[in-house]
């Protein structure tokens, strides 16, 4: 089996009717489907016994774990759900978030991948409008100190998960956390050129933002040498006094590029720091 979907939910059965629909929609059907739910009381631990019922005799019949208990949060639940994983990678669309498309799945897994991490883009959506944010490639140490990957949006190896599990002491930025750490080990991360999913902005990750700040700064001090973030304020430092400056080329076609020199090269730099301060 190629996929494990888990769904994590508590007491939003709305969004966990949406994120069905879509989980159940994909036009590919070599994954299965897990469902957390946080012994919720809003109705969705009945609409999971009711789905789970409807799908027991069907062609297709994905669901192959659920459970309706109370946990301990967010990793908690996600780690319960990686202990049932029976698929070479792992998705996380929890209630509330979609696939972008129908064939998304069909599209990522048109091919066999080798990288720990499989990754495309996001699709931000809340009541007034949706936004596409393109990830850059390739991800890296430097890249992961100013921004994540929105774990709906990303594909990784099971048995990474299984072998070491969310930090659960993170409230909403375990995610981020384990990213870091498999760059750090040297994990080849690929990108996929296409939207992943629709991520709901309405949800924790975007209205604690206290929360989310403190994380992201123990996260700094606990896996980034104070060499290393000495490089990077450095860097963030020139960046914001304009020092990177577009380079235009002009090409015979008359197409005009941007490159971006210092920029390119100071990257590459970090990636030669990277191997030579975490030492595996």
């Amino acid at each position: 089996m190629t996929l494990s979907i888990i769904t994590i939910n508590y007491n939003n059965l709305e969004g966990l009717r949406k994120t069905t629909e879509s989980v159940l929609s994909q036009t590919w059907h070599d994954y299965e489907w897990i469902i957390i739910d946080g012994g919720s009381t809003d109705g969705s631990k009945e609409f999971i016994e009711e789905t789970f019922h409807n799908l027991k005799d069907s062609e297709f019949n994905p669901l192959t774990y659920w459970c309706s208990e109370s946990d301990k949060g967010i990793y908690n639940a996600m780690n319960k759900g990686i202990a049932k994983a029976r698929g070479e990678y792992v998705n996380f669309m929890n209630s509330g978030d979609l696939f972008y498309e129908y064939d998304t799945l069909k599209r990522v897994f048109c091919k066999p991948y080798s990288a720990e991490i499989i990754y495309g883009n996001v699709c931000y959506v809340n009541d007034k409008s949706e936004k596409i944010y393109a990830y850059p490639s390739p991800v890296n140490i430097f890249r992961l100190y100013f921004e994540t990957i929105c774990h709906q949006a990303f594909f990784t190896k099971t048995e990474i998960l299984k072998d070491s599990p969310y930090d659960e002491s993170y409230k909403l930025c375990a995610d981020h956390a384990k990213l870091i750490e498999m760059a750090i080990n040297f994990a080849v991360f690929e990108y996929v050129p296409i939207e992943i999913c629709k991520y709901d902005t309405s949800g924790l990750s975007y209205t604690r933002l206290d929360i989310i700040e403190e994380e992201v700064n123990r996260i700094h001090k606990t896996l980034f040498p104070p060499t290393l973030i000495a490089l990077i304020d450095e860097h963030r430092i020139l960046h914001d006094r304009n020092i990177y400056k577009a380079v235009e080329i002009t090409t015979n076609g008359g197409v005009t590029k941007k490159i971006f020199n210092f920029f390119i090269s100071f990257t590459i730099f970090i990636d030669k720091i990277k191997k030579n301060y975490f030492k595996i």
